[in-house]
């Protein structure tokens, strides 16, 4: 099975229509955008994005800790991944894109799916490709999900380090959590 990308609550073309509003709008702030011709932008990739605290982190917990909060896509000009568009839901319980960002998470993403999309676990088992964010340590990482297995990608630049290795969730977390103990990312004074 190849790496599956779910359906997101908005349609690809949703994001695609916002994106080009904004494009002949001159609304970027993001330079990638500003520069980029509106005819070759498009929309790629989407998944779900998970948050998961500190607290989460410490107390030893895994991806079931990891909460949804929207939705991600790459953003390509020309083919090649410039940026990406968030969304999160709106008050009346629908998707609504919330921002779109460049910086290293872009490019760490593009390279990770190309080590990701050569992983021979992924046509033996199949996974759903998820973002996985930790603020208080700088964390992401993409999340191959299945129902037998979870595996972490960490991004570049990782607090953990091994980005673009793929890792058993359980490994990750263990690293991520002496990193934690260990770093002033406590907020705790004692």
């Amino acid at each position: 099975m190849p790496l599956h990308l779910p359906d997101p609550p908005n349609s690809v073309a949703d994001v695609r229509s916002k994106l080009h509003k904004f494009a002949d709008e001159g609304k970027f702030a993001s330079r990638a955008l500003r520069s980029a011709r509106k005819e070759q932008l498009d929309v790629s990739t989407p998944h779900q994005v998970f948050t998961m605290g500190l607290d989460s982190v410490l107390a030893g917990g895994g991806v079931d800790r990891a909460e949804p909060a929207g939705w991600r896509y790459l953003i390509e000009d020309g083919g090649q991944p410039v940026a990406s568009a968030e969304t999160t839901t709106g008050p009346d319980g629908t998707e609504e894109v919330a921002q779109f960002t460049e910086g290293p998470f872009v490019a760490a993403t593009d390279k990770a799916m190309k080590i990701i999309r050569k992983l021979p676990k992924l046509t033996a088992s199949g996974f759903e490709l998820r973002l996985l964010r930790i603020p208080a340590v700088y964390q992401m990482a993409l999340w191959l999900h299945s129902d037998n297995e979870d595996l972490i990608v960490p991004l570049e630049p990782s607090s953990i380090g091994k980005e673009g290795k793929a890792m058993p969730a359980d490994e990750f977390f263990t690293d991520l959590a002496e990193l934690a103990r260990t770093t002033s990312f406590r907020t705790d004074p004692n």
